[in-house]
């Protein structure tokens, strides 16, 4: 029997960067094409991206984490059955980063093999999630992360790697970056969860998931990642960012 996997999508922030935008980022219409089922174009939302991946690796069970001022991601989304998913909402109000609203996940997932996504990116391959979860269980490792060549390093969070594609060092928005690439998903297995866990106690410092990536690689734990030299990453959330989809898509 094949092993079940869970889709990951935090949407719990507050969308900072959009303002005085202030509908969820999450169901930014950034696409438009043919529907399948009737001769009508439709937009193709943000969030959905994220779903098609998943779908793809043959996840078809996603938790999606909101807060209360964003109902309209539930409302369009619904079960998920439109999508072929079965969809999950876990409730955090908080607002303390992306580390703090992961962890809402914990209590159901961490005996899991989850993919993680951010719900207001896009990125390529679509099979990405596919190629991660076939090495997660080749190598037997905790945490493999999914790393996409940018030119805005600065802004993102740049890995280093060996030749074996064992991430050595990951940095959160250093300002003159050393490699020009970006992780941008992730999958990990029940032994990461646990040291994610164990590290929430310091999430009120403000500690953020790139520095507890890079703490798992340094701890022991077996951290790998997967370098799609012909990929690319899309941060949507950025303003920026949507006038390029605009004009790639």
């Amino acid at each position: 029997m094949k092993k079940k996997h869970y889709g990951l999508l935090p949407a719990a922030g507050m969308a900072i960067r959009m303002r005085p935008f202030r509908y969820p980022k999450e169901l930014l219409p950034v696409h438009f094409h043919p529907d399948k089922t009737t001769e009508f174009i439709r937009p193709k939302l943000l969030i959905e991206y994220a779903l098609e991946a998943f779908t793809v690796a043959g996840i078809d069970q996603t938790y999606i984490i909101v807060p209360e001022w964003k109902p309209e991601i539930m409302r369009y989304l619904e079960d998920g059955r439109q999508f072929g998913h079965h969809i999950s909402y876990l409730y955090n109000s908080k607002a303390l980063g992306l580390a703090d609203a992961l962890l809402s996940a914990y209590p159901w997932l961490k005996g899991e093999t989850t993919c993680f996504a951010m719900p207001d990116t896009v990125f390529s391959p679509t099979n990405a999630f596919e190629i991660l979860l076939e090495k997660l269980e080749l190598e037997k490792a905790d945490l493999i992360l999914g790393v996409f060549p940018t030119l805005e390093a600065s802004h993102f969070a740049p890995v280093e790697f060996n030749n074996e594609q064992k991430v050595l060092n990951i940095w959160e928005k250093p300002v003159i970056p050393l490699f020009d690439n970006t992780w941008g998903i992730a999958v990990w297995k029940e032994k990461f969860w646990d040291f994610f866990h164990k590290r929430s106690g310091s999430l009120k410092a403000g500690v953020s998931v790139t520095e507890i990536f890079d703490q798992a690689a340094k701890s022991g734990l077996k951290v790998s990642c997967v370098y799609f030299e012909d990929g690319w990453y899309k941060d949507v959330g950025r303003i920026d960012h949507i006038s390029v989809m605009t004009n790639d898509r």
